[in-house]
């Protein structure tokens, strides 16, 4: 692109007269072709070069150059055509006002190369980044072709839409995921409220733009008009020849530039924010889309002579993207619930603001010999907000003071980019501390009795997030329990956590008493055998299942599977590697989300949390990673393990998150969990838990309550595969534990039935739960593996 342009610069030609297309006919077919070359201003180069980077490079590296190469050129010969068509479509119903002419433009851009084959290339991609890529490439070409209106806007989401369609033809139709993951969810969001941001700007900063900031695109890109020339021409103050040099100037040089793009800035801090999943950075995006849709329409109305159906239509797509993204945060605000401590950005945001509002003020009547008029309190005064906004926005206002020397310029333009850089920075650091600065230091203190106590094997899990901590102390000595309080019941991750001379009962009679006085009523869930409370019953919840780490070399008949599984890694080039996350590169990091995804896709219910890590429960620094990596980089399978403290001496390791590619390397489970004892065994552990499967037993079940859960196991076992779970883990030929949840009142069991589900699902919906239905009654009708399906022979 930079070569062409180029070369037609030094020919003394413009791009445009040399490789466009015009339309609406050419003589010249093979302008078809070269109107892809290039483009037509540097600027518009510098756009496509981050376009190609971000969507071009990654289609080229799944595509392969050859087949890039096919894809691009045929994005350019079917996309080109069916733009041109839409466009004059648009252009003669009359819903392009302030788009350049595109039924007698001349076309010259590689929209069409650029976003064809990566919109194509999608298709070949994991759920995470298909969902990712597309949704940021459709977003983004329809903002630019609400907002630029140019047959270049137009042909790239043309060659989205038509490189979509192309890639499901390609690859063949595949039921859409219904699932997205909290994590993902939220980076989903963030990424159509930073296309939707990008638009405008990209817009307004184009030369070449027609819409509805062209004036504003104009100005820029006009030569700064000097002092004695402004000054000449504003003798008379009314006068067209003073506001336009005024004009001029107030968009021209490196402060209106940076001022003008601080909402971009602002943006890509919130939807920083929107990632980690704050609050703070939720309300903030609600409310810079709600000010954008009230900016943006009465920008597009200012210049109007009269309000006519086709402006009213046409404010109306304009400010649309920023409508969409406006339901779309709504829709989503349940995602967005981790608190921010935001008292700490908002003394410097203050003190930014009284001394940048002291030195306009101050600086104003010292330089006042730099303005076209002596400046008076009120003007000043007046001027104050103006410092503040975009001049984007400000150049359509009333100015009351106006600078002419190079101080005054200087004090004009800065005290508004020196405030917004203090606020960028203060908004960053809350973002990026920690939700709440007293439950840090709650868990810090809870990490270190983990670290040097004892604790059961769900110990590690009280450290994530969401939970809350009950401390007791007696000299020499201290514990906790981790919590979570719903529905009036304080559900306990496992039991406590105790170091020194305290007690496991004593730290769990302090608690009973403190939720007692909170009006709360415990319930003590996933707790092991040993954990025993005078008036409590128990009731079996899970069955865990504990891995010797002696026999590593898993001689025997039985273990022939496993010893099947090593045996074939190492054949295929398959690696384990003990890491953790913050060791890990991003690369490994985004392929561990890749296969959390596309596992998380094809479930009926929500992503679980509690007693159920995700990928955000990986970042934990306690948390080792096991994963099986090929030969050639691939990831087929990853395993978690949470470590086991025993008078503050490691035990062992308890299986927590566990995902596995589904087309790479068949029994990547078997091989890992194989591998984790190999490895607990070097460390001279002697066993690692492969953790508990909910609602399953390997013995039969004599209480009546435990009937009834049992016979509940059965019944969900097609939606949730409990079971299979449990029995995928027999193979290892593992010691059986029960885990229980105790409880001191069968009355209560209801509310603290619900205050369960509430942990694991704090955000389940009705449309959730009818989901779960439709799924339950769907595969419980469906064909088990044992059963002929109708029209083939029986499955093996």
């Amino acid at each position: 692109m930079w070569a062409g342009y180029a070369v037609c610069a030094l020919a003394g030609l413009h791009p445009r007269e040399a490789l466009g297309y015009n339309l609406p006919a050419d003589a010249h077919m093979w302008h078809f072709i070269t109107a892809g070359l290039t483009a037509a201003h540097p600027w518009t180069l510098v756009v496509f070069t981050v376009g190609a980077a971000m969507f071009a490079l990654p289609a080229e590296h799944v595509l392969g150059s050859r087949r890039f190469a096919v894809a691009a050129a045929a994005a350019q010969g079917v996309v080109m055509p069916a733009a041109c068509i839409l466009g004059a479509a648009v252009e003669r119903a009359g819903f392009n006002l302030w788009g350049p002419d595109l039924v007698n433009e001349v076309y010259l851009s590689p929209a069409a190369w650029v976003f064809g084959p990566a919109s194509f290339a999608t298709a070949m991609m994991n759920v995470l980044w298909r969902r990712r890529l597309r949704l940021l490439m459709v977003a983004l070409s329809a903002t630019l072709v609400l907002y630029a209106g140019t047959l270049s806007a137009v042909a790239a989401l043309t060659a989205v839409l038509v490189g979509w369609f192309a890639g499901v033809l390609a690859v063949g139709f595949t039921r859409p995921n219904r699932r997205v993951s909290l994590r993902e969810s939220r980076v989903l969001v963030a990424a159509l409220f930073t296309s939707v941001c990008v638009g405008p700007v990209v817009t307004a900063l184009n030369p070449g733009a027609q819409g509805p900031f062209a004036g504003v695109s104009a100005l820029m890109w006009e030569p700064a008009v000097a002092a004695r020339e402004v000054a000449q021409a504003c003798v008379d103050p009314a006068s067209t020849a003073c506001r336009q040099a005024v004009a001029v100037n107030q968009q021209h040089g490196v402060g209106p530039l940076l001022l003008n793009l601080v909402p971009l800035a602002l943006a890509l801090v919130l939807a920083f924010g929107l990632v980690r999943g704050r609050r703070l950075a939720w309300g903030a995006a609600v409310v810079f889309s709600a000010a954008s849709i009230a900016v943006i329409a009465w920008q597009a109305l200012f210049d109007a002579p009269s309000v006519s159906p086709n402006l009213a239509i046409n404010t109306a797509l304009i400010v649309l993207p920023w409508t969409v993204a406006l339901v779309v945060l709504g829709w989503n605000r349940r995602r967005f619930t981790v608190a921010s401590s935001w008292r700490p950005g908002l003394r410097p945001l203050i003190a930014a603001f009284v001394a940048t509002a002291a030195a306009w003020i101050g600086g104003a009547f010292v330089l006042r010999d730099g303005f076209m008029a002596e400046p008076t309190v009120a003007a000043v005064l007046a001027e104050l907000v103006y410092r503040y906004a975009p001049p984007a926005v400000s150049v359509q206002l009333t100015h009351h003071v106006f600078p002419q020397s190079a101080a005054a310029w200087a004090l004009y333009e800065w005290v508004g980019i020196v405030f917004w850089a203090v606020a960028l920075w203060a908004a960053v650091r809350v973002l990026t501390s920690a939700p709440s600065a007293a439950h840090e230091r709650d868990r810090e203190r809870a990490r270190r009795i983990f670290h040097s106590g004892t604790g059961d094997h769900l110990a590690a899990m009280g450290l994530w997030d969401a939970n809350s901590y009950f401390f007791t102390e007696v000299p020499g000595g201290e514990g906790y329990v981790a919590y979570r309080v719903a529905q009036g019941v304080a559900v306990t991750v496992g039991g406590p956590v105790y170091a020194g001379p305290v007690s496991c009962d004593a730290v769990a009679e302090a608690f009973e008493q403190f939720a007692a006085t909170q009006g709360w009523r415990v319930a003590w869930y996933s707790v092991d055998d040993s954990f025993q409370r005078p008036g409590f019953k128990r009731i079996h919840v899970a069955e865990e299942s504990v891995l010797s780490a002696q026999n590593v070399e898993f001689r025997g008949k039985k273990f022939q599977n496993i010893r099947t599984a090593r045996n074939r890694a190492e054949k295929e080039g398959v690696q384990a590697v003990w890491t953790s996350w913050a060791e890990a590169d991003l690369d490994v990091r985004e392929k561990i989300a890749a296969l959390s995804e596309d596992w998380v896709a094809d479930k009926a219910l929500p992503e679980m949390g509690f007693t159920l890590g995700t990928v955000e429960e990986l970042r934990d620094p306690d948390t080792k990673l096991l994963l099986a990596v090929g030969e050639d980089g691939r990831l087929h399978g990853v395993t978690s393990w949470l470590p086991v403290y025993e008078d503050g001496t490691l035990v062992g390791y308890t299986l927590d998150f566990m995902r596995r590619d589904a087309d790479g390397f068949r029994p990547v489970i078997e091989f890992l969990l194989a591998e984790a004892a190999v490895i607990a065994s070097e460390q001279g552990l002697s066993w690692v838990s492969l953790s508990g499967a909910p609602l399953a037993r390997s013995d039969e079940a004599t209480d009546f309550l435990e009937i009834l859960l049992d016979k509940a196991g059965a019944t969900i076992e097609p939606l949730y595969g409990f079971r299979s779970l449990a029995a995928s883990k027999y193979k290892f030929h593992p010691e059986h534990r029960g885990w229980y949840l105790a409880y001191d009142d069968e009355l209560a069991l209801p509310a603290i039935g619900l205050a369960v589900v509430h942990c694991y699902l704090p955000d389940m919906k009705a449309a959730d739960a009818a989901a779960v239905v439709r799924e339950f009654l769907g595969r419980r009708n469906a064909p088990t593996p044992e059963q002929p399906v109708s029209g083939t022979t029986p499955r093996p």
